[in-house]
C-alpha cells in the first residue's frame, strides 16, 4: 500500500513539474512578447486586443457547450476500454461534434457581426472583422479535440512541448505582424494564432492510432447529445462566473470609486490566476483524466484526491509564504509604484489559494463522475458566494474586502461540497491528509496576521521565518512520500553521464 501511495506521489508531482516548468515558460514567452506588443500597438491597441479576446471568448463560452472538458472524460474513458475499434469511434464523433459547435459559432458570429461590433466599440464599422474571426471557431474547436486527446491519453511530456512551442511561435509571428501592421494586424494575429494551435497539437496527436471509420451523421448527433448535454450545463457555468465578474468590476467601477480600484482588482486577478494559478493548471492536466480513469472506483478515487490535496498543499504554501514575502516588490517590479494598493487585496487573498488547494480537487471528482448537475449547482452556488461577499465586503472594508471576499467565498464552498462528496460518494479525508491541511492553514494564517499587524518593511524579518520553515516542512514531508534524495542523486548521475 505504501509502495502504491508513493507512486501515486511520484505521478502526481512529476506531472505537476513538468506543467509546472512548460507553463513558467509559456508565461515568460507571453510576458516578453507582450511588452513589443505594447510597444508596436500603444493604449488603444491594447484595450481594441483585449475587447476582441473577450468577446471571441464570450461566444466560444456560448457556442462550446463544454467540449474541452467533456471531451477529455470522453477520450479517457474510451481509452480506458482497451477496445480500439471503440476508441476509434467516439474520437470520431468527437472531432465532427467539433466541426458541428465550430461551424454553429461561426454561423452565429457571422449573423450578429454588425451586432457584435455595436456591443464591442459602440459602431457597426468592425463588422467584417467579426467576419473574418467566425473561421476561428472552427479552427479552435478542432484544436481542442485534439488537445484532449492528448490529455485524455496522459500525453504528460507532448502537452507541455505544445504549449511551449505554441506560445513560442506566436510570439515570432505576431511581433513582425504588429510591427508592420500595427492595429490591422490584430485580426490576422488572431486567427494566425488559432491555426498555429491547431497545427502544433495535431503534430502531436498524428501518431495516436485511430481507425477508419464511416459513422454517419445521424449517429453523430445521437451519439454526441448526452455529451452536449452535458457541455451545456458546464457552458452555463462559464458564462454566469463571467457575468459575477462583470457586476463586480462594475460595482467597483460604478460605486463613487475611480478606475483605478478597479485597475487594482484587474492586478490582482492578474497575480492570483496567471502567477499561482499555473500550479493548479499544472496540476489539473494530468489529475482530471488519471481521476476520469478510475472514477467507479471510490476508495480508488478517494486515495488520489487525498494525494492531490497533500501534493498541492505542499508546493502552494511554500509559493504563498514567498509571495507574502515578496510581494511590495514583486508588484512594483511587475508594474508601477501607484499599484501597490493590491498588496491589500493579497493579504487576505494569498491566504485564500491554501483552502483552494484543498478544495480545488473536489471539483474535479464530481466531474470525472459524470455528475454534471451537481457541478453545475456548487459552481453557481459559489460564484454567488463571491459576488454576494465581495461586494459586501468591499462596501465596508474597502481593497482589503476584496481579498477577504475569497477567503469566504473557499470556506463556504468547502463547508457546503465536503458533506454531499461524503453522502453521495463516501468521500473522506485521511488522517495524515487531515495533518497537512491544519499545518498548511496555520502557516497561511500566520503570514494573514503577520501582514495585517506588521507593515512592510518590518514583516519582512517574520515572514522570512516562516518561508523558511515552511520550505523545510514541504520538503521533509515530499521527502516521507517520493524520496526526493534519490531524485536529486539520479540527476546528478545524469549530468555526470553527459561530462
Amino acid at each position: 500500500m505504501k509502495t502504491e501511495k508513493e507512486n501515486s506521489h511520484k505521478t502526481i508531482l512529476k506531472a505537476t513539474g513538468i506543467f509546472g516548468f512548460a507553463q513558467a515558460m509559456k508565461m515568460i514567452v507571453s510576458i516578453i512578447g507582450s511588452k513589443f506588443v505594447a510597444i508596436f500597438l500603444g493604449p488603444i491597441g491594447i484595450g481594441i486586443l483585449g475587447l476582441l479576446n473577450n468577446t471571441v471568448s464570450i461566444i466560444g463560452s456560448l457556442t462550446s457547450f463544454g467540449l474541452g472538458i467533456t471531451s477529455v472524460r470522453e477520450v479517457t474513458l474510451a481509452n480506458g476500454e482497451n477496445d480500439a475499434v471503440k476508441f476509434s469511434e467516439r474520437v470520431h464523433v468527437l472531432h465532427k461534434l467539433a466541426l458541428i459547435i465550430g461551424v454553429f459559432g461561426a454561423f452565429l458570429t457571422l449573423v450578429f457581426s454588425k451586432l457584435l461590433s455595436i456591443w464591442t466599440f459602440g459602431k457597426p464599422d468592425y463588422y467584417y472583422w467579426f467576419v473574418l474571426l467566425s473561421v476561428n471557431f472552427i479552427i479552435s474547436s478542432s484544436t481542442t479535440v485534439r488537445f484532449s486527446i492528448m490529455q485524455g491519453l496522459r500525453m504528460v511530456k507532448s502537452i507541455a512541448f505544445s504549449n511551449v512551442i505554441t506560445s513560442v511561435l506566436i510570439t515570432i509571428f505576431s511581433v513582425p505582424i504588429y510591427y508592420f501592421f500595427k492595429l490591422d494586424g490584430i485580426v490576422v494575429v488572431i486567427l494566425l494564432s488559432s491555426c498555429i494551435g491547431f497545427l502544433v497539437n495535431y503534430y502531436f496527436t498524428r501518431k495516436v492510432q485511430i481507425l477508419a471509420n464511416s459513422i454517419s451523421f445521424p449517429q453523430t448527433i445521437k451519439q454526441g447529445i448526452p455529451l452536449l448535454k452535458m457541455g451545456f450545463l458546464l457552458s452555463i457555468n462559464i458564462i454566469f462566473g463571467q457575468i459575477c465578474s462583470y457586476i463586480i468590476k462594475i460595482y467597483l467601477n460604478g460605486n463613487g470609486t475611480s478606475v483605478e480600484i478597479l485597475g487594482l482588482f484587474e492586478v490582482s486577478s492578474v497575480i492570483l490566476l496567471s502567477y499561482v494559478g499555473l500550479v493548479f493548471n499544472a496540476m489539473g492536466t494530468d489529475f482530471y483524466p488519471r481521476l476520469t480513469a478510475i472514477q467507479n472506483d471510490n476508495l480508488k478515487v478517494r486515495e488520489l484526491v487525498n494525494d492531490q490535496i497533500e501534493i498541492g498543499l505542499l508546493l502552494i504554501t511554500p509559493a504563498i509564504t514567498f509571495l507574502y514575502f515578496v510581494a511590495p516588490i514583486l508588484v512594483e517590479l511587475l508594474y508601477t509604484k501607484e499599484f501597490l494598493g493590491v498588496v491589500l487585496i493579497l493579504k487576505a487573498a494569498l491566504f485564500a489559494v491554501i483552502i483552494k488547494a484543498v478544495i480545488w480537487p473536489l471539483g474535479f471528482l464530481i466531474l470525472a463522475k459524470g455528475e454534471t448537475k451537481l457541478y453545475f449547482k456548487q459552481e453557481i452556488i459559489s460564484d454567488i458566494f463571491l459576488l454576494v461577499a465581495t461586494i459586501s465586503l468591499y462596501h465596508f472594508f474597502g481593497l482589503i474586502g476584496i481579498g477577504i471576499a475569497s477567503f469566504v467565498q473557499f470556506s463556504l464552498y468547502a463547508f457546503y461540497i465536503l458533506p454531499v462528496l461524503k453522502q453521495k460518494f463516501a468521500f473522506t479525508i485521511r488522517k495524515d491528509t487531515y495533518k497537512i491541511i491544519l499545518i498548511s492553514m496555520v502557516i497561511g494564517l500566520v503570514n494573514c496576521l503577520i501582514v495585517f499587524l506588521i507593515d512592510y518593511p518590518f514583516a519582512y524579518y517574520p515572514l522570512f521565518l516562516i518561508l523558511l520553515f515552511s520550505v523545510l516542512y514541504s520538503y521533509k514531508e515530499l521527502d516521507r512520500r517520493i524520496n526526493i534524495k534519490f531524485y536529486f542523486l539520479k540527476i546528478k548521475n545524469k549530468f555526470k553521464r553527459h561530462e
